[in-house]
């Protein structure tokens, strides 16, 4: 398994000059927050891929109270993840309601980072859907 994606790596080379696998934790961990925010924040149907590839529009949530809403997006994010995020497995998305900012989504992901000689990492990340439809991962 690879520690970059594939651009990251032609990119890599390009700079450096060597083909030297990187093998640092926080930067393969920055490597998949980029990654998932591009995922994440990509609508659904809009790139030739794949039909699923992407958030689906959560306008059509209208109507679900916010637990039943949480609920279902938590299992969109952890599906989506799983399937376009390779570098990750066993994810757990747990929605988090923050008092203090009623309009956003807040969900903790913990997941499991294999790298380096089959080493196993536990990695917890919060991403957030603000009120405007745009996804925040970070550390």
């Amino acid at each position: 398994m690879y520690k970059e994606r594939l651009t990251q790596r032609i990119r890599n080379l390009e700079r450096k000059g060597s083909g030297k696998a990187v093998d640092d934790l926080s930067h393969i961990v920055n490597s998949i927050i980029n990654h998932l925010q591009r995922v994440l924040n990509t609508r659904q149907g809009s790139v030739p891929i794949a039909e699923d590839y992407g958030m689906p529009d959560f306008t059509n949530y209208q109507g679900l109270g916010v637990d039943e809403q949480a609920k279902e997006i938590s299992d969109i994010l952890r599906n989506m993840i799983l399937k376009y995020e390779p570098r990750l497995h066993r994810a757990q998305v747990v929605y988090e309601p923050d008092k203090n900012d009623l309009l956003s989504l807040r969900f903790k992901l913990q997941t499991e980072i294999v790298h380096g000689r089959d080493e196993k990492s536990v990695v917890e990340l919060e991403t957030v859907i603000s009120s405007e439809g745009k996804v925040r991962v970070e550390r």
